[in-house]
């Protein structure tokens, strides 16, 4: 019956994810079994599950631990911690009653149950009493790993050329190269596995790219990565190589290969989105960008290459929202070195946008005007949204282009006049060439916004001469003017004759 038991208890441990709720499902099966035990390897059996349920308690792990060594004891002769006198040996249950019910249950042999405890003391750190216990079972590979995660590197290295004096093998090999840091050591592991040795291959290709020579590691990556393909954290080194060799081609398959694995890799969707815009092939890039932008939010480079994108596919509601999103990365704290928008892109998402409204005008499709004009709202937000955190000329400019678009007279008049405030608030703006260009088509734009009234004229013949006055004093010593300034000055005479007319 304690059989069945511990039979029903193992079938909720398959049946089940590895949480909680299955430990202590377990549990119950357990606590009977113990609580009524007539049978040596039956209890024993109980005891073993116990310990590994307890093993991943945060609390319980050390009694575990020490519960395994006990049973572990039991299979020698030998004095042990747990087994600390010749009559404790002595009186343990014999052979026929250890034996009685041995194919009924599930109880490892010894060497099985020394590895799996070996592996969880070096899961907890402890890793020279894991190195002696993986000694006495003769797991080479894991002595060596265990005595240099030690900082035992010499007597890990002592291990190692021991065992290649008894038995070459491919292993032992790489492990010697890994001690060493000697590429040939990886040679003659691939040469004893007769070139079938993944895992050599791959520790050439690290060696390799330590010492930045990247053509020979993309090399022994590809050769171990044809052995054994299913290493996404590989393909995404050699992806990661091929980049920085500009082996484009090459790295996309690398990264492709790390999301059909991983699908939850960011980084690698990133690369390929990365890549695809390289190539000019924006199609390509959207959908990884997606995939990016779901497990990685809060990645700027991801929304400023997805803002490009949208650019490139005409599809402006999805680049207002990367400009929002960017604007939002900015105002965190959390996320540094966010770039300001540029100047390029809030043009192009007002231009396309308005070129859109238009077509659908044109064709008379009133759905898709409504759809449109929804969107020049967003537009006009976002527009709004960057005036208020950059104070740039440009962002004046767009405005007003985009209020005049729309009809909006009175709102372009008020950004052009901040334009101009924002131009001529640099400092030594009279002296610099591009500035007075710009400086002068504002003023131009504005008087023609204002020749609707008398009182706008004269607004604008104040503004016009107060310009040329600064730009005559500053410019003195310089001895070419911009055409722009001649211009200016021409305006000022048909203004001034405009008022005298009106009068």
């Amino acid at each position: 019956d304690q059989s069945i038991i511990l039979a029903l208890c193992l079938d909720v441990k398959n049946t089940n994810p590895a949480d909680g709720l299955t430990a202590e499902e377990m549990g119950a099966y357990l606590a009977r079994v113990l609580h009524h035990h007539d049978d040596w390897m039956v209890y024993s059996t109980a005891l073993l599950e116990r310990s590994w349920l307890e093993f991943e308690g945060i609390h319980t792990k050390e009694r575990a631990i020490l519960q395994m060594q006990a049973l572990a004891d039991q299979h020698t002769n030998r004095l042990t911690i747990t087994q600390s006198t010749r009559k404790s040996v002595e009186e343990s249950s014999p052979v026929q009653e250890r034996l009685k019910n041995l194919h009924s249950i599930v109880y490892p042999p010894r060497w099985q149950m020394l590895g799996d405890m070996a592996e969880r003391y070096a899961s907890l750190g402890i890793v020279t009493t894991a190195a002696e216990i993986f000694t006495e079972i003769e797991y080479w590979d894991e002595v060596v790993e265990c005595y240099k995660r030690a900082g035992k590197d010499s007597k890990a290295t002592e291990i190692v050329k021991e065992r290649i004096a008894i038995d070459e093998t491919p292993r032992m090999w790489m492990a010697l190269g890994d001690l060493t840091e000697d590429p040939t050591h990886y040679e003659k592991a691939i040469e004893l596995s007769r070139g079938r040795f993944s895992m050599a291959y791959i520790a050439l290709g690290k060696h390799y790219y330590d010492k930045d020579d990247l053509e020979k590691a993309a090399s022994a990556y590809t050769q171990g990565l044809k052995l054994r393909p299913l290493i996404p954290s590989v393909w995404f080194r050699l992806g990661t190589i091929n980049m920085k060799l500009g082996d484009w081609d090459s790295a996309l398959t690398a990264f492709s290969e790390v999301v059909q694995q991983e699908p939850a890799t960011g980084d690698a969707w990133s690369n390929v989105a990365a890549i695809h815009m390289r190539n000019k092939n924006a199609e390509g890039a959207y959908p990884a960008l997606i995939e990016a932008l779901k497990l990685h939010r809060d990645n700027w480079q991801n929304w400023e290459t997805k803002l490009f994108v949208c650019l490139d596919l005409g599809k402006y509601d999805e680049a207002v929202q990367a400009c929002n999103r960017l604007l939002d990365l900015k105002t965190t704290h959390s996320v540094q070195n966010v770039p300001d928008l540029q100047e390029k892109c809030v043009r192009a998402i007002v231009g396309g946008t308005l070129r859109t409204y238009e077509k659908a005008r044109h064709e008379g499709d009133g759905a898709a005007v409504d759809i449109e004009r929804r969107r020049l709202t967003r537009v006009h937000g976002l527009l709004e949204r960057i005036r208020t955190a950059v104070n740039e000329p440009w962002i004046f400019e767009t405005m007003a282009y985009f209020h005049h678009q729309v009809g909006q007279d009175k709102q372009v008049y008020e950004n052009l006049m901040k334009e101009y405030r924002a131009l001529s608030s640099v400092r030594a703006w009279e002296r610099d060439d591009y500035q007075v260009i710009k400086i002068c088509q504002v003023i131009s734009q504005i008087v023609d916004y204002q020749r609707g009234s008398k009182e706008g004229l004269i607004k604008s013949k104040f503004l016009v001469s107060g310009v040329l006055k600064k730009l005559e004093k500053a410019r003195a010593d310089l001895g070419k003017h911009p055409e722009e300034i001649q211009q200016l000055k021409g305006l000022l005479e048909d203004i001034t004759k405009v008022i005298q007319n009106s009068n």
